[in-house]
């Protein structure tokens, strides 16, 4: 269903202005397991997304929003696990003090979000189902985020954030109009009547002399050779080609999990930003600044500790935590790799690769392998490297993938 909202006004008239943006904050309501059997067992296969405390990580995370009072923040999808009702809410209740403080709070769903068939609790030995995400239960849960759009197109919506920039949001999941008994579908697709949408946004920003920020779940552009089916969008060349004929200034996403920029290309010249998931790794967000002749943005890595009560640092787990990240991380990976020690009989070789992989990986992840020539080179002569080479030719590949990288993917400045 398609409705329009007009809006004469602008939401801020000051300039500069940042915006805060994470992604993937794939967030689990404490209510809904027990640290039972069942949820341990689905703790251990959620590919190395922490799950025990995910609800404190934000609580502090606003807390230094609130300290530091950007314009905005920004979440591009899969703000719960996997579509729970309550967990929408509870993720709701925790980013609620923004407004009172007058930060404004935009959100678009994710592929786990909306009718996601494997919404569950936990209990003891056993999962149970759980309520699920309709299309309008979201727009009441983030009411805020909708409040303020000058058009709204299903889930999709613009904000006409100032006199220099417009902000579009597009909805670029796949799920059905009623709940779902199955898995959440990974890739996405942006209908004719989105595009429709969407070019009617562009055209009405570039006539009102507005840059566009485009944000969405999935990838604009193929962030890995080898990981990209289900992450870059579907029907992506169909949305590159508005980007460029309306010089969209910059495109925000998440979904792959990975922190990666790309510059554009001679299709489509606008870059993408593609955000870590704040859910693991180094719970990385970016910080967006916007100024009437350039779009900087620069990533950092969020601390937590810093902003919780002593009572709530008890709660942690003893180690630094962003070690304790680590931890699942590298666990995530030596379980994907399971077969790695058929392959490799010698124990002290299938060690070393195990922790060059995972080395490469966590780089990737974080956003860090855009080596020096030096460096990439001192990689690739390595006794590792050179073993993968000769017994594992497909790692190779996607190692190979992981040093293609060769741009910055910390820091991204647009002139305009």
């Amino acid at each position: 269903m398609k409705r329009r909202i007009k809006q004469m006004n602008y939401l801020t008239n000051t300039e500069p202005n940042k915006l805060y943006v994470i992604s993937d904050t794939h967030l689990l309501a404490k209510e809904l397991q027990d640290e039972g059997p069942a949820f341990q067992r689905m703790r251990d296969t959620s590919a190395g997304k922490d799950l025990d405390y995910p609800g404190l990580a934000l609580i502090a995370f606003v807390r230094k929003i609130l300290q530091e009072k950007p314009t905005a923040v920004v979440i591009t999808g899969d703000l719960t696990f996997n579509g729970e009702k309550l967990s929408a809410e509870k993720l709701a209740t925790i980013f609620a003090p923004l407004e009172k403080a007058g930060i404004y709070f935009f959100v678009i769903p994710g592929n786990h979000d909306i009718y996601d068939g494997w919404a569950r609790k936990f209990r003891n030995d056993k999962s149970f189902y759980t309520e699920q995400i309709s299309t309008q239960e979201w727009k009441q849960i983030f009411t805020t985020s909708y409040q303020h759009a000058a058009s709204i197109d299903g889930l999709s919506y613009s904000i006409n954030f100032s006199k220099k920039y417009r902000l579009v949001f597009a909805d670029s999941n796949i799920y059905g109009e009623r709940e779902s008994l199955t898995h959440p579908i990974t890739n996405g697709k942006l209908s004719n009547n989105q595009l429709k949408w969407i070019k009617k946004e562009f055209k009405q920003a570039k006539n009102n002399h507005q840059h566009v920020l485009l944000f969405m779940h999935h990838n604009l552009y193929d962030h890995n050779e080898i990981i990209k089916g289900g992450f870059t969008l579907d029907n992506a060349p169909d949305l590159r080609r508005l980007c460029q004929k309306y010089q969209v200034a910059v495109a925000f996403s998440g979904h792959i999990h990975a922190q990666n920029i790309i510059r554009g290309n001679d299709e489509c010249d606008t870059p993408e930003v593609a955000s870590s998931g704040f859910s693991m790794s180094d719970q990385g967000y970016g910080v967006i600044e916007l100024t009437p002749n350039a779009v900087e943005y620069q990533r950092y890595s969020f601390d937590m500790v810093p902003f919780l009560a002593d009572r709530e640092k008890a709660l942690l787990p003893k180690q630094d935590f962003h070690e304790y990240l680590h931890d699942i991380f590298y666990q995530t990976n030596q379980k994907q790799m399971a077969w790695l020690k058929k392959k490799i009989s010698n124990q002290a070789e299938y060690e070393r690769i195990l922790n060059f992989i995972d080395r490469l990986n966590w780089n990737y992840f974080i956003g860090k392998s855009n080596y020096s020539s030096k460096d990439k080179s001192k990689i690739i002569s390595s006794p590792e490297y050179q073993l993968v080479k000769a017994k594992l030719p497909e790692m190779k590949n996607y190692l190979d993938s992981l040093l293609a990288v060769d741009q910055d993917s910390q820091h991204l400045r647009v002139e305009l």
